[in-house]
């Protein structure tokens, strides 16, 4: 675990933190009769509520951040796969005789914008296009997160006056992202294949329910009782328990995405 993730976990925990002191504070301040220490009893709630949610959230961050250093599949090397994806372009590249006439180079074409491995595949013909597609799929199993500069609908490719590739793309996407276990994202000129991530196991699920539900549902009955006032407490604090069993299913049910 580095320096850079334990600061990072140190900040994500202390705005969660200074967010719950907050939200309690003004929740209590709320619920409280107006008083000469009505202020200050809430300050002090809303404190010991911060103080409890930054305990919290480092610990499961760096339980989290652990696990991950544990587990090297999980960290992806960008690098290293930009280097594959070259060798693999290559390879179609020379697997056909209009390839190795091209001037597309995936020295040049395939990069890493923002964190983000980009191939950028205008300038091919369509069939060499969805022939890296479907190599991309074929290696599914070594890629991750990868986004796709496929062209506007509306524009051409000048550089060799073919037709735009992006429906040729988008239909082979379409045909094989689900078996790859990509979620597709569209934009004017690219698309993002996101991997549609692993669901958690059973024994995962009962595991954050009974980390979370403790918290969550209390948590949400109490604010949303007081926020509602002593007319519509009941139905505040009903509406703050269903809130808090969705909130819990949602972190319960939350799927692994980093492979």
């Amino acid at each position: 675990m580095s320096r850079a993730e334990l600061r990072d976990a140190l900040i994500a925990s202390l705005v969660i933190a200074a967010m719950a002191t907050m939200v309690v504070s003004i929740f209590s301040l709320i619920g409280q009769e107006s008083g000469e220490w009505a202020l200050i009893d809430s300050l002090s709630i809303g404190l010991q509520a911060g103080i409890f949610t930054f305990v919290v959230v480092l610990f499961l961050t760096l339980l989290r951040l652990r696990h991950i250093s544990a587990n090297p599949t999980h960290k992806e090397d960008k690098e290293e796969t930009r280097q594959f994806l070259i060798g693999l372009g290559q390879n179609v590249m020379m697997s056909t005789p209009e390839g190795l006439s091209h001037s597309w180079t995936p020295e040049n074409k395939i990069q890493i914008i923002r964190g983000v491995i980009t191939l950028n595949l205008i300038g091919l013909r369509p069939e060499i296009a969805v022939s890296m597609v479907q190599s991309l799929v074929d290696n599914r199993p070594r890629l991750g997160r990868l986004r796709l500069v496929i062209g506007r609908e509306d524009s051409w490719e000048s550089e060799i006056s073919t037709p735009n590739i992006r429906p040729a793309v988008l239909q082979r996407l379409r045909i094989d992202a689900e078996r790859a276990q990509w979620q597709i994202i569209q934009s004017k000129s690219s698309v993002v294949l996101r991997p549609t991530g692993t669901p958690p196991t059973k024994g995962k699920v009962l595991l954050r329910l009974t980390l979370y539900g403790p918290i969550m549902v209390p948590s949400m009955f109490f604010a949303f009782r007081d926020l509602a006032g002593a007319e519509a407490e009941v139905a505040g604090g009903a509406f703050g328990i269903l809130m808090g069993i969705l909130l819990t299913a949602l972190m319960a049910s939350h799927r692994d995405r980093t492979g």
